[in-house]
């Protein structure tokens, strides 16, 4: 039975500088999981380890209940059940498309290897494309390619190294889907590494958090964009909202008037809402609040409010809006009964 990819305390060493720190997560086959973090977190470091490109200096990686590498084991990459998938697309810009897809079959009968390497030209939609060279496809068409590549060798854990970064956003999100699709359709245990919060939130099932090489937190999309462990891994997301509050035993919190408190807890404290829990009222007669700036966000726009001369507010409203900079307008917590 395939149990997917299990990475347990793993830490890894650039001479002194420590770019990974007891590293811990899962992936279930047949799933996504996002590695998110800023430039120089270490998700990059993760994959190469992973795929065998360097060995870790504590920990282990398991593969299917099968340790690939640890302090005693170390598997060379090409014996690795591993397909990586790099931003570059890494294609030989010598072979045509048909025979960098069949690149890793070298092993097997030629018509074996036109069978596989037809029935992944139809998956990733390009199935007239077989004789074609990589300098004639699009981006996209390059990233497809690079993607069949490395699951015509079916592996059981698939690595993607930011693999949507170079593509104009329309392609990026059908390429995403098409992406997505096909994974699940080999049900193989997917990473993804990206630095983009919003890619993150729109592919992964769970992700994890890296921070200067620690997890600042792991667990379901929910969990992590609802249920934030910390400040710092709230704003991995965008604009957060923090009040000091103080908890009350009747399932409440006490912060201008009453929310509900989900933790548990009495006394003093502190609770994070998204902008997207508060709400404005400009028909209001009573008002609290002024706009101090408002940004465009496509299909929302996020407005910064000035609370009583003093607190900074951030709210998420639908476009269009008719709210103004500088207009006065009513500001408070949406109902969630």
């Amino acid at each position: 039975m395939k149990t997917g990819l299990e990475v347990n305390s793993v830490s890894h060493f650039y001479g002194k500088f420590q770019s990974l720190d007891g590293v811990s997560l899962q992936v279930t086959p047949g799933h996504v999981h996002c590695l998110l973090g800023a430039s120089g977190s270490g998700k990059s470091t993760l994959l190469r380890l992973i795929a065998g490109l360097e060995n870790p200096a504590a920990g282990e990686i398991k593969i299917n209940d099968v340790t690939f590498s640890s302090q005693q084991t170390y598997v060379a990459p090409e014996k690795r059940p591993v397909g990586l998938v790099f931003q570059q697309y890494a294609l030989f810009p010598h072979l045509s498309v048909a025979r960098n897809i069949a690149y890793g079959l070298g092993h097997l009968q030629r018509r074996e290897q036109i069978e596989i390497v037809n029935k992944y030209l139809k998956m990733i939609e390009l199935p007239d494309s077989g004789a074609a060279m990589p300098h004639e496809l699009s981006g996209g068409e390059q990233q497809r390619v690079a993607l069949a590549r490395a699951l015509c060798c079916e592996p059981d854990v698939m690595l993607l190294d930011e693999p949507f970064s170079n593509l104009d956003p329309r392609l990026r999100t059908e390429l995403r889907a098409l992406t997505l699709r096909i994974l699940k359709e080999s049900d193989v245990a997917t990473l993804l590494v990206t630095h983009d919060p919003r890619e993150a939130l729109a592919v992964a099932e769970s992700m994890t958090i890296l921070l200067e090489g620690k997890v600042l937190q792991s667990g379901s999309v929910e969990q992590l964009y609802f249920q934030p462990n910390s400040l710092q891994a709230a704003k991995t997301f965008g604009a957060i909202n923090c009040f000091s509050a103080e908890f009350i035993t009747a399932g409440s919190a006490l912060l201008s008037g009453e929310i509900p408190n989900q933790f548990g807890r009495t006394g003093q404290g502190e609770i994070l809402l998204r902008p997207e829990f508060i709400c404005v009222n400009a028909s209001t007669q009573e008002k609290n609040a002024v706009i101090t700036n408002l940004t465009n966000e496509g299909s929302t726009s996020l407005l910064t409010l000035r609370v009583k001369q003093q607190h900074q507010v951030f709210v998420r409203v639908l476009n269009p809006t008719q709210l103004q900079n500088g207009e006065h307008v009513f500001a408070s917590f949406k109902s969630t009964s």
